[in-house]
């Protein structure tokens, strides 16, 4: 029900790489126990895939499956395995799920004008962060620009949104990583404002959103 809810359905896995994939993103999420994957048991005690997949790759414990362990499967990202067990459908653990994907596009800085009040987000937000865009932001002569982070998630170790009070070589209003939200920030001196994404991978984050 929650994967569908998300347009999805609970994840099948088909080989190694796509096993640590779902490992490595749970752990980025901040999921360090347990993690249910979507597979049960038929009459006949064999576990299948719920979205009719073929059970083509199995990474259990050893001994696994179980016995009345239960009839669901969850994979432990405690440890780089990633391995399996059977575990009770009732357990609360977190649970994986997958879309299928459209067709691929790459999200594109468009250059777009904005007047106050637009929502600007970064470039395929919130599924992509890759793109690096500015965005230039202007109000009337005398007046300043103010900005709202609605929402940054941003890899701390790589990725950046960049303020300038002005538009070509500007003062730098403030340089933010991490996760932020509700924050307001304003020009000084200019009736312009750049504000500039500034990823370097942008991987498993969201990106940013502000309000002008």
């Amino acid at each position: 029900m929650t994967c569908r809810k998300a347009g999805g359905e609970l994840a099948s896995i088909h080989n190694q790489k796509e096993n640590d994939f779902v490992r490595r993103f749970a752990v980025s999420r901040g999921i360090v126990d347990g993690l249910v994957l979507g597979a049960t048991t038929q009459q006949d005690g064999t576990f299948t895939w719920v979205d009719g997949s073929p059970m083509d790759y199995e990474n259990y414990f050893p001994g696994f499956p179980k016995k009345n362990f239960g009839d669901c499967i969850a994979m432990d990202v405690s440890s780089t395995s990633g391995q399996w067990m059977n575990v009770d459908c009732a357990s609360k653990f977190p649970v994986a799920c997958m879309r299928q994907q459209g067709p691929t596009v790459e999200p594109t800085c468009s250059g777009d004008d904005y007047d106050e009040g637009d929502l600007i987000v970064s470039p395929g937000y919130p599924f992509s962060a890759s793109t690096p865009c500015d965005f230039f932001l202007t109000v009337e002569p005398g007046k300043k620009v103010q900005v709202e982070i609605l929402s940054l998630e941003a890899n701390e170790c790589c990725d950046s949104l960049v303020l300038y009070d002005g538009y070509l070589g500007g003062n730098v209003i403030a340089t933010l990583t991490g996760s932020m939200a509700n924050a307001t920030f304003v020009t000084k001196a200019s009736n312009i404002m750049r504000v500039s994404w500034q990823p370097q991978g942008g991987v498993n984050v969201k990106g940013v959103a502000v309000r002008n």
